[in-house]
């Protein structure tokens, strides 16, 4: 799993050595640096808003979902809200249910993000409960 730089790195010098085309982009531009979010809640949200649409849109997006249910978004008010107050928000239903579900595995204790397994295999099994 890539956390780190250096992981980063190995992983990135692992991939130009496969790919010809990818080697030659890190001869132009060099590695980039990781991006690494927090853990939790607020990350995982950030991650379903800005599914499928441009920055600028989850940015927006991201925006009116703040307004709407706190800095960061309180999982109990989203997991409460009706469709009408998602759509507002800027939320399809799809992602407005994705949202509920992660809203409701985590203030049940399903889904202990503080506690998820090193395994790679393991830690999906569990976010994929999210639906």
């Amino acid at each position: 799993m890539v956390r780190t730089t250096d992981t980063l790195h190995e992983s990135l010098a692992e991939l130009a050595r496969i790919e010809p085309a990818f080697a030659a982009v890190l001869e132009q531009h060099g590695n980039p640096e990781p991006r690494i979010s927090p853990p939790g809640a607020t990350t995982l949200l950030r991650t379903i808003v800005g599914q499928q649409v441009s920055v600028a849109a989850a940015r927006s997006m991201w925006t009116k979902l703040e307004a709407a249910f706190g800095s960061p978004p309180a999982l109990e008010k989203l997991l409460g809200a009706s469709d009408e107050e998602m759509r507002a928000a800027g939320m399809s239903r799809q992602k407005a249910g994705y949202i509920r579900s992660l809203a409701q595995l985590v203030l049940s204790g399903e889904l202990a993000l503080d506690a998820l397994p090193e395994d790679n295999e393991d830690a999906i099994a569990l976010l994929t409960k999210i639906k």
